[in-house]
């Protein structure tokens, strides 16, 4: 099948900051890419902290910050961590029903008296496994011409902060759930989508709850940023997009130094308890739900629209692609060799192009 791929214009992408921090820090310069993979994020050192846990209220705990002091920017450098040791079969049985209410226990490990334990032992699947990772991106397709071959518009797959929601909330609730869908779509769209399956709450926020980052440009509302609240003052993001940017989970105050609400307002939602989240390519690839972001508007376009014709300056077309299943390890779910592997990242069948 020929990919559905979601159509952006980068410079636009750029100057609007409309896929997270990193466009807004132009970390998306169209420079030579890395090969699409996942990396670990090293520690160059750990650190006590004291973010608390209202979720782990009796039950005791140690906070660790992990800094990587060779990221890109400061404010990537820190991820945190949280470490429970042994527990009580009561104690595991109160971190479960605080944690994993909002997703599907049954993808949790069997209870282990002599398992130490960690946060991420009560987060779904798919947080387990990107957790402390990076995303290095790749263009799919020459830019370049050949004799033989016109130019067409480059094709990247990449990864950022609303794709990454997305994915959790949708593959959340499912039993033994497949491989997420690494994708980038406009926006607007995803502010909608995001929108119309939750309900905005003003109580302080539960574990599975989203916060939407955005500002205003006229009547006109601009998405930032999102993140999955998974403690009253601890959410799980992904920080932006490009090859620099961690998943991670960080503090309410780290969210705030970031995105400062004297400029950006923060929104808390709940997503409804039976909401159905459809596949990225149902709701964002569909050829007719391509958009175009085009300066402070947004066109949508039409398949027989002409785009060399309409839009000026370079396109580049962002791909979705499942990644490799991701592997179960002493309870654990981890990402597969292959997600490490360019190699086999680009080849294996579990991604290719939808």
């Amino acid at each position: 099948m020929k990919p559905i791929l979601t159509l952006l214009r980068s410079k636009s992408l750029r100057l609007s900051a409309q896929l997270c921090l990193a466009f807004a820090l132009g970390s998306m310069g169209w420079v030579e890419p890395a090969k699409s993979e996942f990396r670990k994020i090293p520690v160059t050192s750990v650190e006590s902290c004291s973010v608390p846990l209202a979720g782990a209220q009796g039950i005791p705990h140690t906070c660790r910050l992990y800094r990587d002091a060779n990221a890109k920017l400061p404010v990537w450098e820190a991820a945190l961590g949280f470490e429970f040791g042994r527990l009580t079969y009561q104690q595991w049985q109160q971190l479960v029903t605080t944690y994993a209410t909002w997703h599907n226990r049954r993808n949790l490990a069997y209870y282990d008296r002599d398992r130490n334990y960690n946060l991420m032992d009560f987060m779904p699947p798919i947080i387990q496994a990107w957790n402390r990772h990076r995303f290095h991106e790749q263009v799919l397709t020459p830019v370049s011409p050949t004799p033989s071959t016109p130019a067409s518009p480059p094709t990247k797959l990449a990864a950022n902060c609303w794709g990454t929601l997305y994915e959790i909330l949708r593959l959340a609730k499912q039993d033994n759930p497949p491989a997420p869908t690494l994708f980038v779509t406009d926006s607007h769209p995803m502010l909608q989508t995001l929108r119309q399956g939750s309900m905005k709450v003003q109580a302080t926020p539960q574990p599975g709850d989203i916060v939407l980052v955005y500002h205003q440009h006229g009547n006109r509302t601009y998405l930032d940023h999102v993140a999955l609240a998974i403690d009253q003052q601890l959410y799980f993001e992904k920080a932006g997009a490009g090859n620099d940017v961690p998943y991670r989970l960080i503090d309410r105050q780290t969210l705030e130094q970031i995105w400062n609400p004297d400029i950006y307002t923060l929104e808390y939602r709940r997503p409804y308890a039976h909401q159905q989240w459809h596949s990225p390519e149902q709701i964002f690839g569909k050829e007719g739900n391509q958009f175009v972001v085009y300066g402070d508007s947004l066109v949508q376009s039409s398949p027989r629209d002409d785009f060399s014709q309409s839009l000026p300056g370079p396109m580049t077309y962002f791909a979705m692609k499942q990644l490799p299943a991701l592997v179960k390890i002493q309870g654990r779910f981890r990402l597969s060799p292959k997600a490490y592997d360019p190699q086999g990242l680009a080849a294996d069948d579990n991604t290719s192009e939808f």
